[in-house]
């Protein structure tokens, strides 16, 4: 049976509203990057989705219009209080699930995931052309690839309980702006460590998440053991530099497929300037695979497989926001400047560490 709903959201509509023009909640401002096209009122209810994009049956499609009555309720009173929920509590929770969901739910994660087999299978064949890449790493379909994705959310939410966030405060004449992959996981502990590998794993020691909310807040997630964000005692930081939300507002060209959305007060002079600055910088989420070495470590066949030239393992991994992010009040304080890293690949915050340890996660 096919649902009536073709037009299946990624983004929530929502969360969309939020940024409508006038707040009128059916005009959104939408810049598309690939034809660099800036259109100030388009409709809002086909922004943001794609056809049977969850499937023709509906299922998903209907589960995640009944968990949104919850999100859209928390979002709401954070926006109309300014006040965060209490830690630990179900409304705490549930905005670590919208987070992670909105997240897992968009297409450069599943588009990605694709992209990861595929990259596998080719560099496969290239070590062994007779291969059979298929049997080795599987197709998977789309609607099986969503699933797969979505599956992942309550344990990946639990992994992040562990984030400090707050509330970042806009009192410039500048809106911020998101986009349609409005989640974007930075690190500038690593970034300022030039770390090689990934820096925005959802367990990685010093990882940051900014979701902006409406054009005047931007909720902000991060390692409390690596950074500081204003007075320990409020739950918001107000930004009065209008270059800090500039900076805020390339991480959403950054990391978008291909849209950003704003309300009326972003002018087009404005958000082609911003899409001007952030060409200076790599695109997010970009697949990128390297061939190197698996060694076990005090193990004397090491030198062995090194010598031999045949390299055993393969990297598949996305691209991060890296900008030299500057936002004031965000800063790593003395007890992050002194963390020291491992030599393991993934750098993890003891918390997941202690996760992982009680039970196996997939990171």
């Amino acid at each position: 049976m096919t649902t009536d709903k073709k037009n299946q959201h990624y983004v929530p509509k929502f969360y969309l509203r939020n940024f409508s023009c006038n707040s009128n909640k059916k005009q959104i401002g939408v810049y598309n990057i690939n034809n660099q096209l800036f259109v100030p009122k388009a409709k809002l209810k086909t922004q943001g989705s794609r056809n049977f994009f969850y499937g023709q049956d509906g299922v998903i499609e209907d589960d995640l219009s009944n968990i949104e009555g919850n999100f859209a309720t928390i979002i709401r009173e954070i926006i109309q209080t300014r006040n965060l929920p209490l830690k630990n509590s179900g409304q705490h929770f549930n905005l670590l699930f919208f987070a992670i969901l909105t997240d897992l739910r968009n297409p450069s994660r599943i588009d990605g995931m694709q992209t990861n087999l595929a990259e596998m299978r080719r560099r496969l064949l290239e070590l062994d052309p007779g291969a059979d890449a298929e049997k080795i790493v599987p197709v998977v379909s789309h609607d099986d690839m969503v699933k797969i994705s979505l599956s992942h959310a309550v344990e990946m939410s639990t992994l992040i309980l562990d984030l400090e966030y707050k509330i970042l405060i806009n009192n410039t004449s500048t809106p911020f702006i998101t986009s349609d992959f409005p989640v974007v996981k930075y690190n500038q502990f690593l970034e300022s460590k030039n770390w090689p590998h990934s820096k925005s794993g959802i367990g990685s020691v010093g990882l940051q998440i900014f979701i902006p909310l409406c054009a005047e807040l931007m909720l902000v997630f991060f390692d409390k053991d690596i950074y500081k964000l204003g007075d320990k005692k409020k739950q918001h930081q107000i930004i009065t530099d209008v270059k800090n939300i500039d900076e805020l507002n390339i991480l959403q060209f950054l990391n978008c497929i291909e849209t950003v959305f704003f309300n009326e007060k972003a002018t087009e002079a404005y958000i082609r300037s911003i899409e001007v600055q952030s060409k200076k910088y790599r695109r997010a989420n970009q697949t990128r695979s390297e061939v190197g070495y698996l060694i076990k470590e005090n193990d004397d066949t090491n030198r062995r497989i090194v010598e031999s030239g045949f390299k055993n393992f393969l990297q598949v991994k996305k691209t991060d926001c890296e900008i030299n992010l500057k936002i004031d009040g965000l800063k790593i304080h003395s007890k992050g400047k002194k963390h020291e890293l491992t030599d393991r690949m993934l750098q993890l915050r003891p918390y997941v560490q202690r996760v992982r340890k009680s039970k196996t996660y997939r990171l």
